[in-house]
Formats: C-alpha cells, structure tokens, sequence
C-alpha cells in the first residue's frame, strides 16, 4: 500500500505533471436559456463576479456578456496540487429574436449568478392596405 502512496506522490513531484497543472485556462459562464410566456430568461454562473465585472449589451439583435474573473492572489500559484477554478476574460454572445427591444432587457447579479429578462416583442398583426381603384395613389 505504501508504494501505491510513493507512486502518488512522484506524480505530483513530476515537473510535466506540475507544469500541465499550472496552464492557464479561461473562465467560461455556464448558462441556461428558459422560454417563458413573457420573455427568455439567461441565467450564467459568474461566482465571484459582481455588476462592476460584468457587462451586458444589447446591438444589432445580439446580447453580449463580458466580464473578466481574476486571480485572488497570482503569487500563490507555488504550491498548489491542484487547480480546477479558472479565471480570466469572458465574452458570449447569443442572438436575440427579431422585434426585442433593446431597452426592455434587464440584468442582475446575485449570489454568483447573472439572471438576464429578454421580454419577448410585440406580436405584430398585419396590416391591411386598402386598394383603391383609379391612377391616383
């Protein structure tokens, strides 16, 4: 049983092992997209992100979401076994339906999560164009 432990150990001795546990890796929000009667509801994971982190933008029927999450303290990096939490500069983006009104879509964020309202537009009914007869239009 002691040499399955030594194994273990070397593992973590090993300096391709270590370096492979140092890479760097992005931080990417999970998200969830729910269809209601009123709207789309975006609910991301950003644990530790606050509205000071983050941005939401809304331009040519796309929806946008930036942030960065950073490091608590890079001189720690000595040391550690292992590294699962990423960090980093974040971008997504995700195409709204045709009609959304840019100003009607809220944002916030809570106990790590960002919870976006898209309401949905307007149903628009069409409109009926009377024909007249004659030259004259």
């Amino acid at each position: 049983m002691l040499t399955l432990w030594n194994q273990f150990d070397d593992l973590f001795n090993d300096q391709f092992f270590r370096s492979r546990l140092a890479q760097p890796r992005s931080f990417v929000p999970a998200v969830d997209i729910r269809e209601t009667k009123e709207g789309y509801d975006l609910v991301a994971d950003v644990p530790g992100l606050t509205a000071e982190n983050i941005d939401v933008t809304v331009e040519d029927g796309v929806l946008k979401l930036k942030g960065e999450r950073r490091e608590e303290s890079e001189s720690e990096k000595d040391g550690y076994r292992r590294v699962e939490r990423t960090f980093g500069a974040f971008e997504r983006s995700f195409v709204l339906p045709k009609g959304v009104n840019p100003e009607s879509v809220v944002a916030n964020v809570d106990h790590g999560q960002l919870r976006v309202h898209i309401p949905k537009p307007a149903e628009q009914t069409p409109k009926k164009i009377p024909v007249r007869s004659g030259a004259s239009a």
